[in-house]
């Protein structure tokens, strides 16, 4: 979970150069190609601050979630035509089902458990109709995570500096990641510290939670922007 740093979370997405546009249309070609129904409507889980779920309602009738109340409340101020709820990707129950459900940006990560991994799944796809699809942006492998990696990436504009440091660490199978943010603007200058921790699956962790409940489940190298993508789909009945 975040802690006050939500406010600044796309003016930092922005400034590192993350196309939402441009992965919108990546997921719309995707949900195409493996979609076996006629339908648009799409439920986007995880969806933070609603901007994947901005540009893909372009082609679809969205709906989110997030577990974040603050980054919901940034969501529905910026896409005020689009319904968003509160929800954890665990137990979702919102009482209908949808022709696509995506799961972006490596949310799924903060599932550091296989037990959750395969809740999230089978919560995801139990809003997935029949021949729907899931699309799920998987978080790094264990052979991916490099340990002790340290980064930086800063906002510089007139009203507003933000300075965001990162040191990657590792649990186990968890990976940790600390961020240390300094954010300038006309009140001072203020200091947010946060930890994140996300599971490390294997591929083949990743795909037994789509096959184990019977949905067909395909993975794309490249994905969005390099990190993967899962797309499984519902059999016709």
């Amino acid at each position: 979970m975040l802690s006050g740093s939500e406010k600044y979370y796309d003016e930092i997405y922005s400034s590192m150069g993350k196309d939402y546009a441009l992965e919108a249309n990546k997921i719309h070609e995707f949900i195409k190609k493996y979609i076996q129904r006629e339908g648009n409507n799409l439920l986007d889980v995880a969806c933070g601050t609603g901007t994947h779920a901005g540009f893909l309602s372009k082609y679809y009738t969205v709906m989110g979630t997030d577990l974040d109340v603050h980054m919901l409340r940034i969501a529905r101020k910026k896409q005020p035509e689009i319904k968003f709820v509160e929800g954890d990707m665990r137990n979702l129950n919102l009482g209908r089902q949808f022709d696509v459900v995506t799961c972006l940006f490596s949310a799924i990560g903060y599932m550091t458990t296989k037990t959750d991994l395969q809740k999230a799944v089978k919560s995801m796809s139990g809003h997935l109709l029949p021949g729907g699809v899931l699309l799920v942006e998987p978080w790094f492998s264990q052979e991916q995570w490099n340990v002790g990696r340290v980064s930086i990436n800063e906002v510089d504009k007139p009203d507003l500096k933000v300075i965001r440091m990162a040191h990657a660490g590792k649990r186990g199978k968890v990976s940790l990641l600390e961020f240390q943010y300094l954010i300038g603007t006309s009140r001072g200058i203020e200091h947010i510290s946060e930890h994140h921790e996300f599971g490390l699956f294997s591929q083949e962790e990743y795909k037994t939670a789509f096959t184990r409940l019977g949905l067909d489940v395909t993975y794309d190298p490249e994905g969005l922007f390099g990190r993967g993508l899962y797309i499984g789909t519902r059999p016709l009945e």
